[in-house]
């Protein structure tokens, strides 16, 4: 599953910063500046790809010749130049294609965020001429604002994703292991059209408390105990993200008590945010709001951007003083411990409009904690 970002303003990335050309090349930047998903560009790492965009000329793109196929048939960009993996070196193919187009001097732009230092050491001493420039978070300020097919592929995802969640809980029981349960999710995930996942993170009793641990196959849950999970699958270049609390049965009142105020929390923060507020109000708004609730506050962040990187910028934290756009598609996830070392989460994600945002998911989490094995509206 994949979609294609709108080109206009990836070709006027580098003539926006006064550069002689950018070369796209972490996994992310990669997929989203030529429209082609190629798997092991992101999981084999000495597997490099380039595009290349150049001020003035024509894009052209340095793959690995196992991928050549797959990528003329998904980019938009015509001119793929290829290496030999093991015989060829993947930084010498780039600087002879940037030769072959005379980029060879002036200020040009690479994801130095991702690029190995070996590589930027042979790039550097091939092309003398150059002076590189790290543009990799420059190219995320793009990829911020989603075009109405991207924001339709995530809101597709993030609700298949919601679905497979409601549908496995509501088919787990007490007795089963974390294990048993996780599974319903992750093989519901990939049934509702996902290509595998992303991450299952899931657990219960003490064991909420560690943000990303993994499910335990011999750890069953036990009654009036809180069970937290955060997953995600994939889709292409692009994923889901999505997180629920829920509870075994009986819950206290201290478990109830934490977790609606944190899903008061987390609609409250939700409906504040509209174009022109910044990340960084965004995060302090909730900050106040867990204060205002008698929650503890914990988070150094409250949500992020999402898109083909799991956090894209913005983020929802100190220091972000970027303000929100309408087509920017962002997570928002509180979370609280109590003082009984149970930790509860909840994540939304929603599209910034013009006026205000509107949900992706298939709703809020509801008010009352939901509880394993039954069904939720």
């Amino acid at each position: 599953m994949n979609v294609m970002a709108s080109i206009d303003p990836i070709r006027a990335i580098p003539a926006s910063l006064g550069l002689t050309a950018v070369v796209a090349m972490s996994p992310e930047n990669f997929a989203y500046v030529t429209g082609a998903f190629i798997l092991t560009v992101k999981q084999i790492r000495p597997r490099q790809a380039y595009a290349v965009l150049p001020a003035s000329g024509e894009p052209f793109i340095v793959v690995c010749s196992i991928e050549e196929t797959l990528t003329r048939d998904e980019s938009w960009i015509e001119t793929v130049h290829t290496y030999t993996e093991f015989a060829d070196e993947p930084i010498e193919s780039l600087v002879t294609a940037m030769k072959g187009a005379g980029l060879t001097s002036g200020k040009i732009g690479i994801d130095l965020d991702y690029l190995p230092v070996s590589s930027f050491q042979k790039l550097t001493a091939l092309l003398p001429d150059v002076e590189w420039v790290n543009t990799t978070e420059e190219i995320a300020a793009v990829r911020a604002i989603k075009n109405e097919s991207e924001i339709a592929l995530l809101e597709a995802t993030t609700k298949q994703t919601h679905r497979a969640i409601l549908d496995a809980m509501e088919a787990s029981k007490l007795g089963d292991t974390e294990r048993d349960m996780a599974n319903k999710i992750a093989n519901n995930i990939i049934n509702n059209g996902a290509d595998g996942t992303l991450f299952i993170c899931f657990a219960s009793g003490k064991r909420t408390g560690h943000p990303h641990t993994m499910a335990s196959a011999e750890v069953v849950p036990q009654p009036s105990e809180v069970i937290r999970f955060d997953v995600g699958g994939t889709y292409g270049s692009w994923a889901s993200d999505f997180a629920r609390t829920y509870s075994t049965g009986n819950p206290t009142e201290s478990q109830k008590r934490h977790y609606s105020s944190l899903c008061d929390v987390q609609r409250e923060t939700i409906e504040m945010m509209k174009p022109g507020v910044t990340a960084e109000e965004v995060f302090y708004f909730c900050k106040e709001a867990f204060a205002r609730h008698g929650l503890p506050f914990h988070m150094p962040h409250i949500g992020h951007s999402f898109g083909v990187e799991l956090h894209e910028a913005p983020m929802m934290r100190p220091g972000d003083k970027t303000p929100l756009k309408a087509g920017m598609v962002i997570n928002i996830e509180p979370s609280v411990r109590d003082g009984e070392g149970n930790a509860y989460h909840t994540e939304d994600l929603v599209v910034v409009t013009e006026t205000g945002t509107r949900l992706l998911t298939l709703g809020l989490a509801p008010r009352e904690m939901p509880v394993l094995g039954q069904k939720v509206a």
